[in-house]
């Protein structure tokens, strides 16, 4: 509240005035007064001649250049009462005042990108009041690349960056030297947008990459004034093939004809360890034959196993619906032969087939889907596994560590896998055994496990 007011009417209140006149300070109802003379005369209604606050007009009114280039910014000021005038203007680069009576003149040699978007304000005030008037700079520039870091684990993997261009750059990535081709499993995400900056933050996203995503990454950004590049490595996980699936395996028709030559002598060595394991092999069969024959007799507790299929029985049945061969039936067979008759067979369940091999050649890896006690499932291309069909998507489980007893169990599931063929139960394609790990191929599900699904 303002009492006992001694100012006579002059422009030192035309400020005073201007506050009651648009009720700033709760002023408006206020009976506020000045001296005319020896006369108070209401301040809201008195005339103060020639008091008005200064005007201030820039020119140019709008401004693009090249960074790099200069600019000359004038500043007209028109006012009734002496002012004082000046520019606010970011501290990013040298800039000259050169000042008059009525304007103001800003010269910015060698314009930097840092001035693009940011406000140029000129600014006068005498005692009336304050004016001022402002223009953004628009300073375009090549594209500069502020940030490329390593990959990093997110809910998807992500390779950070930074970059600054006006006008907007296109972004393109290189893999190992050629252009990356994006999709919904790897591309482009812009994160963050800087307020009156051009600055973006993004980051190159790919989702659950394996060993053969691991290699250089390049970020490359154009617009009309120029290119950045920068090359950042990416390591997402290690080989879990001795050698890279998509290499031939040496020996193959696919390898090259300049390797090793076998010789007379390694052939012989090979065909003579050939035959002895077909013996071995025959020697193991002939005594697991036996011994189910014996084992085939009533038990003690009056269970007919010719009706309920033992564990022992189960394989022996999954071993002879495999072709095996076309040797004469032993008695062992022939015992088999009458177990099988006792076993009502359902044709949907069995087929006559050996358990198929993959070639490793023909496996390609894509990411890892999950891991287990026995290994890790991934999902994988296969080539050549359907006449059909040039390659599908497959899931492949791999066993962790290949011990004795791991084979055998590794053997076993495959052999019982082979013959369980049924339009209900996930298609097993066969294994593939050469080198490490060893491996199941599977039908791709890709909605996963049917409980999963259900729930």
């Amino acid at each position: 509240i303002l009492v006992g007011n001694p100012f006579n009417c002059s422009c030192d209140l035309r400020w005073l005035q201007l506050w009651q006149n648009s009720s700033r300070a709760e002023l408006g109802n206020q009976s506020l007064g000045c001296w005319e003379g020896s006369v108070l005369v209401p301040l809201g209604s008195q005339v103060l001649h020639a008091c008005d606050p200064p005007s201030v007009r820039i020119e140019p009114s709008k401004v693009v250049l090249r960074q790099g280039d200069s600019v000359n910014l004038t500043c007209h000021i028109s006012a009734n009462l002496p002012a004082t005038a000046e520019w606010l203007v970011p501290r990013v680069g040298p800039e000259l005042l050169v000042l008059s009576d009525r304007e103001i003149v800003l010269e910015i040699n060698n314009v930097s990108s840092k001035l693009n978007h940011k406000d140029l304000t000129c600014r006068a005030e005498n005692v009336a009041g304050p004016a001022e008037d402002s223009i953004m700079l628009n300073v375009t520039f090549p594209p500069v690349i502020l940030l490329l870091d390593e990959a990093i684990p997110r809910h998807s993997w992500c390779i950070p960056f930074s970059v600054d261009a006006n006008p907007t750059p296109s972004i393109h990535w290189l893999f190992n030297g050629s252009a990356l081709v994006e999709g919904p499993y790897i591309h482009t995400l812009i994160m963050e947008y800087e307020d009156n900056s051009t600055i973006l933050h993004g980051c190159l996203q790919l989702n659950r990459p394996t060993h053969v995503n691991n290699g250089n990454y390049t970020l490359r950004v154009e617009n009309p004034l120029g290119s950045a590049a920068l090359s950042v490595q990416g390591r997402f996980m290690d080989n879990p093939f001795s050698f890279s699936p998509e290499e031939p395996i040496p020996g193959t028709r696919n390898s090259s004809l300049e390797g090793p030559v076998e010789t007379t002598d390694e052939h012989t060595f090979g065909v003579s360890v050939a035959v002895a394991l077909a013996v071995f092999a025959c020697l193991s069969l002939s005594v697991m034959l036996i011994l189910l024959n014996k084992c085939g007799r009533r038990s003690k507790f009056g269970i007919n196993r010719s009706a309920v299929l033992a564990q022992e029985d189960d394989l022996a049945m999954s071993l002879h619906f495999m072709n095996l061969g076309s040797s004469p039936l032993s008695s062992a067979e022939s015992k088999l032969e009458g177990l099988k008759s006792n076993f009502i067979e359902n044709p949907q369940y069995f087929c006559n087939a050996c358990v198929h091999h993959v070639q490793r050649r023909d496996i390609v890896l894509k990411w890892e889907l999950g891991e287990g006690a026995f290994g890790k499932v991934f999902l994988a291309e296969c080539y050549n596994l359907l006449p059909e069909q040039e390659k599908m998507l497959v899931a492949v489980k791999a066993l962790k560590e290949v011990t004795e007893s791991a084979r055998l169990d590794f053997q076993r599931e495959a052999e019982l896998l082979t013959v369980l063929q049924h339009e209900h139960i996930v298609k097993f394609y066969g294994v593939c055994t050469e080198g490490e790990p060893l491996i199941m191929v599977f039908e791709y599900m890709k909605h996963g496990d049917l409980n999963r699904f259900l729930r």
